[in-house]
């Protein structure tokens, strides 16, 4: 059995992801949620009241630090948690924190790259500031080699700009993927689709959510005051919805890297929420289809 540490977005708090983290437990994970300071809640919200600078992609080194130092202690055994390697899951800017820790360099070309995107005015793909910024800024350092890192389950990642041909990691991972249709920060098709395409380990999949936004996987407790309100085309189709139909793939995605069973290239629907999962060519077929 292997272990899970989650990585909240830019802005996220860790308790946001505690229905994920929860329900692993549940399943006999054993399972860190990261809180990442100066780039958390908090930071966010010192930012918007004119306290603190805006968080974003410079927070990406602090975060590598923050992933690097939970491993080490794993490693120690000051973090005394059974199961041999780690699964690093991450949303949004977690997901990105997850792909550069993995060992994933960007590829060279970026200021050009980031040039002609920011003169066609990215409004339909924010997160392309945000891959902008390490244009300026430069990548972080690499960690030092995962050689206990399993796989990557990754909620509303990003990337097209650093890696415009995909990801590819060496040996090649197991990878989760998912994305929303109504995703406004993170569009899937320009996003995980194109970083997906290619995939080489027979168990990597990628899940379409029709429906789904960039903020499904987050949940926001009644009690909690929510830094931004968010309207209802941001937040998509109902959010529990969303995350009941998340946490059944990924407990099939874990389970594959346990066994030899594969998570199916299925249409499904649960809930009124009905998901698209995907195998590479499948994915590829999606593509084909889309650029006619």
């Amino acid at each position: 059995m292997r272990w899970l540490l989650v990585l909240p977005g830019l802005g996220g708090n860790a308790d946001q992801l505690g229905w994920f983290a929860a329900a692993m437990a549940q399943w006999g994970w054993s399972v860190v949620v990261l809180q990442h300071p100066g780039s958390d809640g908090p930071a966010l919200r010192a930012a918007l009241d004119g306290q603190g600078p805006t968080p974003g992609a410079s927070s990406l080194a602090i975060r590598l630090r923050d992933v690097q130092a939970v491993l080490e202690a794993h490693r120690r055994g000051q973090l005394p948690l059974p199961g041999k390697g780690v699964v690093l899951v991450g949303h949004s800017l977690g997901g990105l924190t997850a792909l550069l820790a993995a060992g994933m360099v960007p590829a060279p070309g970026l200021a050009g790259r980031c040039s002609r995107a920011i003169a066609r005015l990215p409004l339909g793909n924010p997160s392309r500031l945000l891959q902008c910024e390490l244009a300026t800024t430069g990548a972080p350092a690499a960690l030092a080699p995962l050689g206990d890192l399993r796989a990557l389950l990754l909620f509303n990642s990003f990337g097209s700009l650093l890696w415009p041909d995909g990801i590819r990691s060496v040996p090649p991972l197991p990878l989760l993927m998912t994305g929303g249709s109504l995703d406004l920060v993170t569009p899937p098709l320009e996003e995980q689709l194109q970083l997906f395409l290619p995939a080489l380990d027979p168990r990597s999949r990628l899940v379409l959510v029709e429906g789904g936004s960039h903020f499904s996987p987050v949940r926001m407790e009644a009690r909690q005051e929510a830094v931004l309100q968010l309207g209802q085309d941001l937040v998509g189709v109902d959010p529990t919805a969303v995350q009941a139909q998340l946490l059944g793939l990924s407990g099939a995605f874990l389970e594959s890297l346990e066994r030899p069973l594969l998570l199916p290239v299925q249409e499904r629907s649960q809930q009124g929420v009905r998901v698209f999962v995907l195998d590479a060519a499948a994915a590829r077929r999606w593509r084909d289809l889309l650029s006619r």
